[in-house]
């Protein structure tokens, strides 16, 4: 059984290799950390919170110095004490690991590494001199062994990451586009995020941010807003995003490899997009008359303008793409259909387009005033488009406290002359809906009865005329969990409305699959598949929400683009490869790597910016947008407040690790 031999952790020090006591860090659980890829043991572990060394043979000196030349590599150059110190310490490692020790003053090591930790500005000289630091200290001997340096067996694989870039589904590096918003080139931070997906504008609208929940900026005011720099980046762009892509890119090869698409949705536009760019020939089925999906169809155009959307998804002709619109599978044609007409793989992004209803005896009825959300948000999407507004009576109740519960009732204010409620069963607080769509629908007039539940639809002639509630209470249950709801007696009441809103929740179509598609579903009805998002059937992949259940946006991006790399491995090598960047973040979440032992360095006091809005009386009955965006100056500002809070991970294993320049060399 492999252990621990020895290391410095979150300044603890490690040495068990002439000891009877084992001792290893605690709430860590080393056993992620055994095997790097399978079969491949991990010998060296290096981050910013210290070192562990699991095999006596391994090089430390080897391993050090991979880290340090990345080091070198990724400092911005902004500041003197990680520009210069990481030069002299890569420059010594050099020395070293060309057997030329006597060259290698380790104390100036030490002592730079030192001056870089205490004195630099963002996280790469901030966190990247803590092991050095503390080999030097504890295991200086380890660093002059000369064994084994001149072997290219093991395997060295880092990585650079942030706590914003590991919270992001789609692992775009937000410092790096940040910091060219801050250098007064928004256009160089647009082709950052446009390595991921080219939904730019589209994302920087209506992310709902899970980086800038895991901003650690978070620990002194506000999360940087991350996702209006975005917008902003995007909006400053001197030609559509469209255009940017034409002539830019050599288009398919008649020989190349076809792929078949299937939804044109975030998942499918993202992944036809890297096929794209990999010069493979890409053609997208999609059921409805436009591109885009569920951002077309369930986010209101107050949330994100189509014409912005179109050319976006545009993006996609002009890298010779095909679109072929009101194709629908199940109906117009089938996944064995494809392969015979020569595709040789298919990615499944049919998303989940069916809504639930709320489980009354009348969900299967023509009841007039009855819909779910995503009935409802088409109808809006359409009438918008077609510039026909549509005019309703009476009062609205939306049930459900998502995102899509508030796309309902602040498209519903916007059309009708009464009233519009939203009833949730649980509080505010677990509300799963973006707290700053709360917080707009409640400016928008919208009326919130959380804590309540639906009981029976109130109709008279086949129209609903009110829906009947009861009032809830919130247990708390051990261990933390959402709580225990239950009715309180003798609350119930009646909201008098002419439509009520199913808003909770949605799912797949399985009715388009047939047997011979050889598809197989989960316990949860979605599409199964495995970690490279490969389905049941080979060549046929999928991604998204029909694959995960209803998701985010950014969600679905980042799945196609995994998607996109997964059948790329399939039809190179015959089978999904092993990637180390996704092992990477697989350690880092499965073991909190991103926590810091020390709190955040003091830096300047800056509140968040507020972003620019249109008041709340300018929004009724119009579909204009709300959020207007930063000026130049207030970009500006809100890039300043990022900290670059980089951090960099180091792994040496005993072999090559698949997908990395050291297992090519080991092929020569």
């Amino acid at each position: 059984m492999r252990q621990l031999c020895y290391g410095v952790w979150d300044d603890q020090v490690y040495d068990n290799r002439n000891s009877l006591e084992h001792k290893v860090p605690p709430n860590l659980d080393l056993r992620q950390l055994y095997q790097f890829n399978n079969g491949n043991p991990v010998m060296v572990f290096i981050s910013h919170r210290g070192f562990l060394v699991f095999e006596q043979k391994a090089n430390l000196l080897k391993a050090f110095h991979s880290y340090y030349c990345r080091v070198r590599d990724e400092s911005c150059g902004r500041c003197t004490p990680c520009r210069s110190g990481s030069n002299i310490i890569a420059k010594a490692l050099d020395e070293a690991v060309s057997g030329q020790f006597d060259k290698v003053d380790w104390n100036e090591v030490l002592e730079v590494a030192r001056m870089m930790r205490n004195t630099s500005f963002c996280g790469i000289g901030q966190t990247s001199p803590t092991a050095l630091v503390e080999a030097i200290k504890h295991f200086p001997e380890e660093l002059k062994k000369s064994d084994g340096l001149k072997s290219n067996s093991c395997g060295l694989y880092s990585m650079v990451t942030a706590p914003c870039i590991e919270a992001c589904p789609a692992k775009v590096n937000v410092p790096r586009y940040i910091d060219y918003i801050r250098d007064g080139a928004p256009e160089l931070a647009t082709g950052v995020v446009l390595k991921h997906y080219p939904l730019v504008g589209s994302c920087g609208r209506v992310c709902v941010r899970f980086c800038e929940h895991a901003c650690r900026r978070t620990k002194l005011e506000d999360a940087v807003d991350i996702k209006n720099l975005k917008r902003y980046a995007s909006d400053k762009l001197s030609a559509r995003m469209d255009s940017l892509f034409k002539n830019a890119y050599q288009k398919p090869a008649d020989f190349a490899p076809r792929i078949a698409v299937v939804g044109a949705g975030p998942a499918g536009i993202v992944c036809a997009y890297h096929l794209l760019l990999k010069g493979y020939q890409v053609e997208i089925f999609e059921a409805q008359r436009k591109a885009g999906g569920m951002a077309l169809v369930g986010i209101p155009p107050y949330r994100l303008p189509k014409g912005l959307l179109q050319t976006e998804t545009g993006v996609i002709d002009s890298l010779g793409g095909k679109f072929h619109f009101n194709k629908k599978l199940g109906r117009d044609f089938s996944i064995d259909d494809l392969f015979n007409e020569g595709f040789n793989a298919i990615f499944l992004g049919v998303g989940c387009p069916t809504g639930m209803k709320l489980g009354f005896p009348e969900d299967t009825m023509p009841i007039k005033g009855y819909s779910n959300g995503l009935d409802f948000l088409l109808k809006v999407e359409r009438s918008v488009d077609e510039d026909r507004p549509v005019n309703l009576e009476g009062d609205f109740v939306v049930v459900g406290g998502g995102n899509v519960a508030m796309d309902c009732c602040r498209s519903a204010v916007r059309l009708t002359n009464g009233k519009v409620h939203v009833v949730y069963r649980r509080n505010e607080k677990n509300a799963p809906a973006d707290p700053a769509e709360i917080h707009a629908a409640k400016e928008e007039g919208i009326e919130f009865h959380f804590l309540t539940a639906q009981k029976e639809l109130i109709i008279e002639n086949d129209q609903v005329v009110g829906l009947k509630c009861v009032k809830l209470k919130m247990e708390e249950v051990p261990g933390g969990g959402r709580g225990k709801l239950t009715e309180i007696p003798g609350t119930e009441f009646v909201i008098p409305c002419t439509h009520v809103i199913s808003a909770i929740g949605q799912r797949i179509d399985q009715s388009i699959f047939s047997e011979n598609d050889g598809i197989l579903f989960d316990r949860r009805g979605n599409i199964s598949v495995t970690a490279s998002l490969a389905t049941s059937r080979p060549a046929v992949f999928a991604g998204g929400d029909c694959a995960t259940g209803p998701t985010t946006l950014v969600g679905g991006m980042g799945q196609g683009q995994l998607a996109a790399e997964s059948i790329h491995e399939y039809l190179t090598r015959g089978s999904v490869g092993f990637e180390p960047r996704i092992r990477m973040s697989q350690l880092i979440q499965k073991l909190d790597l991103m926590q810091d032992l020390n709190d955040v360095l003091p830096v300047r006091h800056m509140p968040r910016s507020k972003i620019n809005e249109l008041p709340p009386e300018e929004r009724i009955h119009n579909f204009r947008e709300v959020e207007l965006g930063f000026t130049d100056e207030q970009a500006q500002y809100e890039a300043e407040r990022c900290m670059r809070c980089y951090r960099i991970f180091s792994v040496m294993t005993q072999l090559p690790i698949p997908g990395t320049d050291e297992e090519k060399k080991g092929d020569k």
